[in-house]
């Protein structure tokens, strides 16, 4: 199956010229937000409230720009202060500085709202391609140091060490390697187009598992128990030890070229995990990375 390719984007000096015109407002609306926040003068809380809105979403934007352009992560968490600040700052001036009626702040509100919606929507792409091109050749060699840890451990398995389970409810060596051969399956065929794997938790369960599990999955911390998707659930498995190394670096290569060509053509692009919903693409490398330590541990000494 062909690739499919994203809309074009016109490039000028290496980023979307769209980019340039983004960083260049963000840049601007930053430093006048901190410039009226630091000058104007104020009376009443209400008005100090809005100039301390002005500074801190005015940081936020300049902070969200230089964060773009050096392909930083910690640009997601101030692109969202600067909507946060901005959605509050304006109602509050609306009503504090022009005499606006409760209507009129509530009107402010709402188009703050769609303003600030439709910068994160862009900034977010933007970060994550920025991030994904930064990090790329990180998470590959961390995934390809992962891999090799997993050959090493079976390649040397007999085959009763390969087939026997060690409970009765969990998978042999070599129905690990068919679940992750199929994983990778999984991935390279989204990445060329297919459907993505289904979303198993509600916004509200998974929204806390992105805040409070998935950093310590990425970071390489023992995975909580969860059913593994029907798609991604093992057969026998391969054979032998041998057929399972040549499946598993088979799939596992064909899924990284697939991967490795969107991130040139894409690298704003997502990818859906069931549990933590769509994950960047370095993301997405990296847990995979540290999916395969997981069941390496699971594997006989």
């Amino acid at each position: 199956m062909k690739q499919k390719k994203g809309p074009r984007e016109w490039i000028l000096l290496g980023r979307p010229w769209g980019e340039w015109i983004f960083l260049t407002m963000m840049a601007l609306l930053g430093l006048n937000a901190i410039r009226n926040g630091l000058t104007e003068e104020f009376s009443g809380s209400r008005q100090w409230s809005v100039q301390a809105g002005n500074i801190i979403y005015g940081i936020a934007a300049l902070g969200v720009v230089l964060a773009t352009v050096t392909g930083r992560a910690i640009g997601i968490s101030l692109l969202w202060l600067f909507a946060l600040t901005v959605c509050v700052t304006g109602p509050m001036a609306a009503w504090s500085y022009g005499d606006a009626t409760i209507s009129g702040a509530l009107l402010a509100l709402l188009g703050t709202f769609l303003v600030s919606m439709g910068v994160i929507w862009y900034g977010t792409r933007r970060l994550h391609a920025s991030i994904t091109l930064k990090r790329w050749p990180a998470v590959m060699a961390e995934h390809a140091a992962a891999s090799d840890e997993f050959v090493a451990a079976i390649s040397g398995m007999s085959l009763e060490e390969w087939t026997s389970r060690p409970s009765p409810e969990a998978w042999s060596p070599a129905e690990i390697t068919d679940h992750l051969a199929r994983t990778y399956s999984q991935f390279a065929g989204e990445a060329r187009g297919k459907n993505s794997l289904r979303i198993r938790l509600g916004p509200v369960p998974r929204t806390l598992a992105r805040i409070f599990v998935k950093p310590f999955l990425l970071a390489g911390k023992p995975f909580p128990k969860a059913r593994s998707p029907r798609e991604l659930r093992p057969s026998s498995g391969p054979a032998t030890p041998a057929d399972g190394i040549a499946l598993f670096r088979a799939t596992g290569d064909a899924c990284l070229r697939d991967l490795k060509v969107l991130h040139l053509r894409r690298p704003y692009r997502r990818m859906v995990h069931p549990y933590l919903g769509a994950l960047p693409l370095y993301e997405l490398v990296q847990f995979a990375a540290q999916h395969v330590r997981h069941h390496r541990r699971q594997l006989p000494s």
